[in-house]
């Protein structure tokens, strides 16, 4: 090799070496970067991403629990204080899950009455009527406004036809009162939540957790067991604050905020008997946004779960996954399927000898809109059916 063409090929490599290095560099900023934000991110949201304000959802109307199964809601009780999952009393039959405010009829017409030393039962056929077995009593207007009490469970509610009034769930520590444009306030002891809604703004408190959405596209987060604050002014721009460091990120404006929920409408029937247990915990409780690992701040939640599930002696249950309709059909197929695995592995490590069945349904099961982010949170969801008996 003469000596011209070493100097070439010498400086080739040395070229390709700074190019290699460069390129090391360039990626491990970004790596750097990216762990450097997340102290600034919202576990389950991107950075300077505020959460929607959850809407409450009053439940439990219209189903008893049988006293001897295995597993009842007061069991898991402990982990529906965890934000972002939802322990609900349904009944399901030929495959298809009634919940806590389902009806059954009475009668060919729907018209008569009914009598025997538990219930009493006079009803025009229309839905209006009188119904009561020394625990729950309900008066009903054609309209379903009315009175709703049940006893046992320390719940009442009074509703008008357009859907304002006041519940109340003693046991439970909620209370929700509502006018028929959706302001009022809710409160939850148990969970340490409040929501109030007021002048088109939304308050919401649970535990150390703020967030106001001034229904303008503004709004902020603060947590104050961590010093982290993040403000969004509506035009683009959120200022995250941790501690005594500050930045700003680009930003979507917040979209408007839901209101409270009317009160249904009063049950006309007496109660249904529960016979599953569903247990639904947010995606962004579980895993990261689009993975399907669990996260270790979730790990205590199934560890709990698990505990549960052992002691009643839990035989059998199924865990289905859902996701929202961001991306493809076949994405979320997959993505769902795997993250009811991952539960289903987890549990499995801690000793759940239960059989467990798994199904992704990916975005096919929506329960919400998937044209909001709160609708898509709901719809971004584990759901764990676990037979009482």
């Amino acid at each position: 090799m003469n000596k011209k063409l070493f100097l070439v090929v010498v400086s080739c490599l040395l070229f390709l070496t700074a190019c290699g290095s460069s390129k090391k560099s360039t990626t491990s900023e970004k790596t750097a970067s990216k762990s450097a934000d997340e102290k600034f991110i919202v576990s389950g949201y991107k950075l300077g991403e505020i959460p929607p304000i959850p809407t409450p959802e009053i439940k439990g109307l219209g189903l008893v629990e049988k006293p001897d199964a295995k597993l009842t809601v007061d069991m898991t009780k402990s982990l529906s204080s965890v934000e972002g999952i939802t322990i609900t009393p349904v009944r399901i039959k030929n495959g298809q899950v009634t919940s806590g405010d389902a009806t059954a009829q009475t009668g060919e017409n729907g018209d008569g009455q009914y009598n025997d030393d538990e219930k009493t039962l006079q009803t025009d056929g229309n839905g209006a009527g009188q119904y009561t077995d020394g625990n729950i009593t309900i008066q009903r207007g054609p309209d379903g406004s009315g009175q709703y009490s049940d006893v046992k469970n320390q719940i009442s509610m009074q509703v008008v036809s357009d859907g304002s009034g006041q519940f109340s769930n003693t046991k439970d520590g909620i209370t929700l009162q509502v006018t028929s444009d959706g302001e009022g306030s809710y409160t939850n002891k148990q969970k340490d939540q409040s929501i109030i809604v007021a002048d088109g703004k939304v308050r919401y408190k649970h535990g150390n957790i703020l967030i106001v959405n001034n229904g303008d596209g503004s709004g902020s987060y603060t947590d104050s067991s961590k010093s982290l604050i993040i403000k969004n002014d509506g035009k683009g721009t959120a200022t995250i604050t941790l501690g005594s460091e500050t930045k700003k990120v680009e930003a979507k404006a917040l979209e408007a905020p839901s209101k409270l929920p009317k009160l249904k409408m009063v049950p006309a029937i007496p109660a249904i008997e529960v016979n599953t247990i569903k247990i639904t915990l947010d995606a962004g409780v579980l895993f990261d946004v689009d993975k399907y690992n669990i996260r270790k701040d979730a790990q205590k939640v199934l560890n709990d779960l698990a505990s549960i599930l052992k002691k009643a002696d839990i035989k059998s249950f199924q865990i289905d996954g859902h996701t929202d309709s961001d991306a493809s059909e076949e994405h979320n197929q997959t993505l769902s399927e795997n993250r009811a695995n991952s539960v289903k592995k987890y549990l499995a490590s801690q000793g759940v000898s239960a059989t467990i069945t798994t199904k992704g349904y990916g975005e096919s099961k929506p329960v919400a809109t998937n044209k909001t982010a709160e609708g898509k949170q709901k719809n971004r969801r584990v759901e764990i059916l676990i037979p009482t008996t």
